[in-house]
Formats: C-alpha cells, sequence, structure tokens
C-alpha cells in the first residue's frame, strides 16, 4: 500500500470494527483519568470531555490525513513510535499463551535432540567396547601364539643339537 505525498488531497477511509472504537474509547477514558490523576487542577466535574479529532462519515469509515504532513504542521501523530513499538512488546493474554506454549515446545524438542544425540552416542560407545574387546581377544590370542612358536623353535633348536652329535 503506498501512502500519497502530503501535497496529495486525497482522503484515505480505513473499516474500523466496533471492538476497536470500544477499545479507542476506553483508552480515551483511561487517558483522560491518568490526566485528572496527575493534574488535578485542571479537572472540571460535570464538563463533557473534548470531541476526537477524526471526524466520522456517515457509512462508519474513519477519514485520516497523513500523519507527516500533519507532523510538519507541528501536531504531535497519535502515537510515537516508542508506545507503539512497547504495545506489540506488552504480551496480551492470548499472544503470552501463544509464545508460552511455543517456548515450551521448543524446549521440549531440545530436551528431545539432546536425548536422541546420547542415544546415538550410547550406541557408538557400545560398538567401540565391542571393538575394543575384540582386539583385545585377539592380542591375547596373538601372545599365545608367540609363545607356542618360542617353545616350538626351542624344542626344534634342541632336538637338532641333540641329533646332531
Amino acid at each position: 500500500m503506498s501512502r500519497p505525498s502530503s501535497t496529495q488531497t486525497t482522503p484515505q477511509f480505513y473499516r474500523v470494527s466496533d471492538r476497536d472504537l470500544t477499545e479507542i474509547e476506553l483508552h480515551s477514558v483511561d487517558s483522560i483519568n491518568d490526566l485528572h490523576r496527575t493534574h488535578p487542577e485542571h479537572s472540571h466535574k460535570g464538563m463533557r470531555p473534548p470531541r476526537p479529532a477524526y471526524t466520522p462519515s456517515p457509512n462508519g469509515n474513519i477519514y485520516t490525513c497523513d500523519t507527516t504532513a500533519a507532523n510538519q504542521r507541528g501536531h504531535p501523530g497519535s502515537k510515537s513510535w516508542q508506545s507503539r513499538l512497547q504495545d506489540m512488546l506488552t504480551p496480551s493474554s492470548s499472544r503470552a499463551y501463544a509464545m508460552g506454549c511455543a517456548i515450551i515446545t521448543l524446549l521440549l524438542l531440545t530436551v528431545l535432540l539432546i536425548f536422541y544425540f546420547l542415544v546415538q552416542q550410547g550406541g557408538a560407545i557400545r560398538m567401540l567396547t565391542e571393538a575394543v574387546r575384540e582386539k583385545e581377544a585377539a592380542s591375547t590370542e596373538l601372545s599365545l601364539l608367540i609363545q607356542e612358536l618360542h617353545a616350538l623353535r626351542h624344542n626344534l633348536t634342541a632336538k637338532r643339537v641333540a641329533g646332531g652329535t
């Protein structure tokens, strides 16, 4: 969606749901209450709150102006980027639940992956242990054969010496 330049005066209309309007109204009431709490000298009981800065059109759409042009005229935007970022980072209950589920799922997958690698390493260690035992058995058998060969050579040498004289 492209934004019109500040020189363009084409109005944009956005559909706003009843839920969003209710949320806007509640936010406005909270803001007014906060203002009265922090600045009691400005609270005038019985006065109506000021009208909103936007003018709803007859079909329920809200007319919005270009915020860059409004900011250039010295009017602040409805919300600063810091407060919008804070709103995104502040977890709502459904977002917090989904984030909690995702974190728990990742932790379980990590534990499962760790156990998988441990089982794989256990199998490799078992195979290496068997190979070492087989080599030890082969070396023991080889040393016995070498001893037997030395004994046979000793007997053969003894028979040659005894048979030659």
